[in-house]
């Protein structure tokens, strides 16, 4: 939570909202895969891992 805040002091605006972890399963496999990135991370399109998510939520 600190790193978090320490983040926000940037930025011009920030809001935070609680979602149940089911619905969140998405955002945390695009933050994951991005933790060893060296760069931003730029996600166009979605990957075959979100895909499968999704189908499987909607399913």
């Amino acid at each position: 939570v600190a790193e978090i805040k320490a983040e926000c002091v940037a930025l011009a605006s920030v809001s935070f909202k609680h979602v149940r972890r089911h619905c969140n399963v998405v955002a945390h496999v695009l933050a994951k895969s991005s933790l060893n990135s060296v760069s931003p991370c730029i996600f166009l399109s979605g990957s075959d891992c979100i895909r499968k998510i999704l189908c499987n939520l909607v399913a």
